[in-house]
């Protein structure tokens, strides 16, 4: 046993003294040319070693190569034409696990990598919108990149995903300093994404654990502002290679929002077809999310979400703006830049500033949102629904549903960006919404109560926000029963302007406010010009009806009414008397105010003109009673007193026939002012 213990401890020396000394013998410029020849053979590709290398056996197979590019060549229009170097390679493997068909390393360490890779021939990107194209080429273009998607994914689908398992074991796979540059086929930038660390630890392909944390900053091509990204969380591999699962991967992403997002994925991710089925929980800047997301790169819809949240203000969603920055020489695209620096505070945004709807133009989307709350454009929907399709540059919400100030919502919008000028259409309605709540939603409150229905069919176009304000076209339409205005009554003028005509005192006592008992109105936006037309109100004593116009900048309104005033006024005060005097007077009503002021509408009657016009029909009173008892005189001349009564004018009476003594009746014409006769 001595003997046999003594022949083994031999031979370990001997392995060791080997381990130690084969790599002084070794010929490292040799081996480096049979990799050389072994990666030209296996991929036809080119790898150059320009630094140093250092190999050592002991206590593990050791490798580090320093200044190595790899140049792949394409060998079919499907294949990605990779450029790949890095300025040192650190690897570490054990030898005894090989001769159990595993790899064990210690902590791989790759530093300074540059990969430049450029799409396939066969799936060309997304051409550059131009304001000539038709909506029938837009089409077309869908369409082929569809077929071109669908094409590749049945080609990978009969390649196949797995390859042969082989387990693999390290302590950490560790990325330094990466670029990764992705271009389009004709050599254009379409993405930069630079990795600061990315570090893998508990490597392996049996599907344990493994955790990932990173910082990298993807750039994009330019147009947008860079995302900064800092992960963390569980991943694991499968053994054929063929999967990836996430495993509460947190990721806080800078820079595509004015605001940081916080997001975390849990599910799985198909290499071939690239295909993701993940449940997502996101902290946006107007609330927090969930819900479930496909993503697939060769289907359509590219994207599918569905999620839910208890409260999401959309308003405080706002994009970043990219700022600008000069190409790097070194990259071929954008300089890094800190992400915060393209993200200006909302105060700064302007108007102005183009409506981010480019990347519209790329997308395949279908979202579904369902909220307990959502708050858009100032207002609150509660039970909200919201359905979104995004296909071809066109972005179609299919409906927005929910109850807006206690009335049911219910509205579509459609967005076409496929041009420079972005096309634009709304319509729905809003039926049995509380005004109190509506116009307090503007600022205005405690400015009117009751409710009303709205309906809308506008459309607009432009490149900033400014301009599809001022270009928007169409028509809005409400209507309304037992509405109060608050801080204005209309019988209050109306008995104030009576009281001045009848030269009595001040009537007191009269209502604050106006119960409107009908109300309808229609507004025609032309230009962003809203003219009011078809307005038209009722209350107790009044009708009237008129028009004006809204101007949406600011919110400033004004209309003129018109109306007639009846008996039923004395319900408001006995003193408020009308009347033959105001038989057929218009009551010229003028309203201005602003909808999100507190002070609410500044009305005023034309009490000059309602005098004039009573002024008037007094004087025509006059003349009518001289005129009738001159022609009363006469007729008692001509045919003996008191048995015979004149009225006048005839034209308010139609063929009366008359009768008198020795005389025929006669008929009168209704426009003729012949006197007849009426028997006393």
């Amino acid at each position: 046993m001595l003997v046999i213990l003594w022949i083994l401890g031999g031979l370990f020396a001997v392995v060791v003294l080997a381990m130690l000394l084969i790599p002084m013998f070794i010929d490292e410029q040799a081996l480096i040319e049979m990799a050389q020849e072994q990666v030209r053979a296996s991929t036809g590709g080119e790898l150059m070693i320009e630094g140093e290398t250092e190999l050592s056996l002991f206590p593990r197979f050791g490798l580090r190569l320093e200044k190595t590019s790899l140049d792949l060549p394409t060998e079919s229009e499907y294949d990605r034409q990779i450029n790949a170097s890095f300025r040192e390679l650190d690897v570490g493997l054990s030898l005894l696990p090989l001769l159990s068909g595993n790899v064990d390393v210690g902590t791989i360490v790759i530093s300074g990598v540059r990969a430049d890779i450029t799409e396939p021939q066969a799936l060309p990107p997304a051409p550059e919108p131009q304001p000539i194209m038709s909506d029938r080429q837009w089409e077309k273009r869908g369409e082929l990149i569809r077929d071109n998607k669908a094409q590749e994914r049945q080609r990978q689908l009969a390649e196949g995903a797995a390859i042969a398992g082989v387990a693999i074991v390290a302590e950490a796979v560790r990325l330094e300093d990466l670029t990764l540059i992705l271009r389009t086929r004709d050599g254009s930038l379409s993405n930069q994404i630079n990795i600061d660390t990315l570090t893998l630890s508990e490597v392996n392909t049996k599907n344990q654990p493994m955790r990932l944390e990173g910082v990298m900053t993807v750039l994009g091509d330019g147009s947008a502002p860079p995302l900064g990204i800092i992960l963390d969380g569980g991943i694991r591999v499968a053994s054929d290679f063929s999967k990836i699962q996430l495993d509460n991967l947190a990721a806080e992403v800078t820079g595509a929002l004015t605001q940081p997002v916080t997001t975390s994925l849990t599910g799985d991710f198909l290499l071939k077809p690239a295909k993701a089925d993940l449940t997502l929980e996101a902290t946006l800047p107007g609330g927090d999310v969930s819900g479930q997301m496909i993503w697939s790169a060769l289907e359509s819809p590219e994207i599918k979400l569905n999620v839910s949240t208890a409260r999401l203000n959309a308003d405080q969603i706002q994009p970043a703006v990219a700022a600008p920055a000069a190409p790097s020489e070194n990259t071929g695209g954008v300089s890094p830049q800190n992400p915060s620096q393209g993200a200006p505070q909302k105060e700064q945004r302007s108007a102005s500033v183009p409506l981010p709807v480019g990347p519209l133009r790329d997308l395949d989307l279908e979202l579904r949102v369902t909220a307990n709350e959502l708050i858009a454009g100032g207002q609150s929907i509660t039970d909200a629904q919201v359905f979104m399709r995004v296909l071809d540059g066109i972005a179609d919400i299919q409906y927005i549903r929910g109850v807006l100030h206690e009335g049911q919502l219910d509205t579509r919008i459609a967005v076409n960006a496929r041009r420079p000028t972005v096309e634009a259409e709304i319509e729905g309605g809003l039926k049995g919404v509380n005004m109190d709540l509506l116009l307090g939603s503007l600022g205005n409150q405690d400015a009117a109560s009751g409710r009303i229905e709205m309906g809308w069919d506008l459309n607009t176009q432009g490149a900033t926000s400014e301009d599809l304000l001022a270009a928007l076209d169409g028509e809005v339409n409400a209507g309304g029963a037992d509405l109060v205005i608050e801080k204005v009554s209309i019988q209050g003028l109306v008995c104030s302007a009576v009281a001045a005509v009848n030269k009595i005192p001040p009537i007191t006592g009269l209502p604050s406010n106006t119960l409107i008992t009908d109300l309808s109105l229609a507004i025609d936006f032309e230009k962003g010009a809203g003219d009011i037309e078809k307005l038209r109100f009722a209350t107790t004593g009044v009708e009237m009806k008129g028009s004006g116009d809204v101007d949406l900048k600011t919110l400033d309104f004004g209309f003129r009414l018109e109306g007639q005033v009846n008996n039923d006024i004395m319900q408001v005060s006995p003193l408020c008397v009308i009347d033959q005097r105001y038989s057929g007077v218009d009551w010229p009503l003028d309203c201005v105010g602003n909808l999100a002021s507190e002070s609410g509408a500044n009305c005023k009657l034309d009490v000059a003109l309602i005098a004039q016009q009573i002024i008037e029909n007094e004087a025509k009173q006059q003349i009518q009673d001289a005129v009738e008892e001159k022609a009363s005189s006469f007729i008692k001349k001509l045919f003996g007193g008191g048995y015979w009564k004149l009225r006048w004018p005839l034209h308010q009476y139609r063929d009366l026939t008359i009768g008198m003594r020795g005389l025929e009746g006669f008929s009168a014409h209704p426009k003729s002012w012949i006197p007849y006769l009426i028997q006393h």
